[in-house]
């Protein structure tokens, strides 16, 4: 009699549970080594008022910040006067409908608020609104 060889069935099974390992230290992996986003906001305290609406247009919306000691932003981004009159002449003459908030902290003084208002007189822009806390 002949005797063929057998061959060896190998069975291949890939548990679950070590999968599920390598997903989770891939997963801390990601986790601690990715950079999360952070937001540049700016701290002001606005003064109340009755009316607080505001028509918001989300690309078409700058804002301008002044924080207490006359430190002038515009959208987020710290700037000098000069900075911000062009960066506000720029966006006007990119799209005429552009709409500007100015909020000022309720502790700065009048002063740079007017010396704002001026600039964007200057540059002939009047669709200006003045951001303030809704009254509770």
């Amino acid at each position: 009699m002949r005797r063929g060889k057998r061959k060896n069935v190998f069975h291949l099974d890939i548990a679950p549970v070590n999968l599920i390992d390598l997903l989770l230290v891939l997963l801390i992996f990601f986790v601690t080594t990715t950079s999360f986003l952070q937001l540049k906001v700016i701290e002001l305290n606005l003064p109340h008022a009755n009316n607080t609406h505001v028509e918001y247009k989300k690309k078409l919306t700058y804002v301008v910040n002044i924080k207490q000691n006359c430190t002038l932003f515009f959208n987020a981004k710290e700037v000098t006067k000069q900075e911000l009159s062009n960066s506000i002449k720029t966006t006007y003459n990119a799209n005429k409908k552009s709409i500007y908030q100015i909020g000022a902290d309720e502790n700065s003084p009048h002063k740079c608020f007017v010396e704002v208002l001026d600039i964007f007189q200057q540059n002939s822009i009047e669709n200006i609104s003045i951001l303030t806390k809704e009254l509770k």
